[in-house]
């Protein structure tokens, strides 16, 4: 991850006052970004520490998870739509994530999966699609929160739009998401207004794949 200060682009806000910012202002907006209603982070901790999002869960064995292993060994597989629900195992999902530009199937996989043509390899349960890698995560609860941990390709380029309860978007490039290739990256959204869903539009999903490894979210 690019480790760097961030910006307000709304000029004085709550954390930052006029002109400089002292020294304790700028340590709170490290690794933040404001663009329009929505704060974007790239940094976990910094993430949880200003929204308290919690971890979604995902199940602990991607192969058990459903019993369509189209993907081999370490896969379980479902058509999309309908998705996953999340959080898995809930009587009551509050998330569903599709990927609406794929061949149509969505997959948890983890170790032992490998089909070289995933790097980094998942070293926990993940989510990929056959296809088109570009993912629609919808709340069925809006959140006031959302980060993702995203398992990059050799591209390592994203725009993700947020979608609000109001019908408005915002939409971010990888200018501000400034996610690295071939690694497992951090970004995190905190908004004024409550979201209603989250696009991943990834470049280069449909040849090397991108995945989503977390997802965190505040109420």
């Amino acid at each position: 991850m690019n480790m760097r200060k961030s910006m307000w682009v709304l000029g004085c806000g709550v954390l930052v006052s006029c002109g400089a910012p002292m020294q304790d202002e700028a340590a709170a907006v490290l690794d933040t970004q404001r663009e329009g209603l929505a704060q974007v982070f790239t940094d976990q901790a910094a993430f949880a520490t200003a929204t308290g999002a919690t971890l979604v869960p995902f199940p602990a064995d991607a192969h058990s998870a459903y019993p369509n292993h189209s993907s081999g060994t370490g896969s379980g597989c479902v058509a999309t739509p309908p998705g996953i629900d999340l959080p898995w195992g809930a009587s009551a999902p509050t998330i569903n994530v599709l990927a609406p530009r794929s061949n149509g199937v969505l997959c948890f996989v983890g170790p032992p999966w490998n089909h070289g043509n995933t790097n980094p390899v998942p070293v926990k349960t993940t989510i990929l699609a056959n296809g088109e890698d570009d993912f629609e995560i919808a709340f069925l609860r809006p959140v006031s929160a959302v980060g993702l941990e995203l398992l990059t390709n050799n591209q390592g380029q994203h725009k993700v739009t947020l979608t609000f309860t109001d019908a408005t978007q915002e939409v971010f490039d990888d200018a501000v998401l400034d996610t690295n290739p071939n690694a497992f990256e951090f970004v995190g959204f905190q908004s004024s207004k409550r979201i209603r869903s989250i696009f991943i539009d990834t470049v280069g999903g449909a040849t090397t794949n991108e995945g989503i490894a977390a997802i965190w979210t505040t109420p």
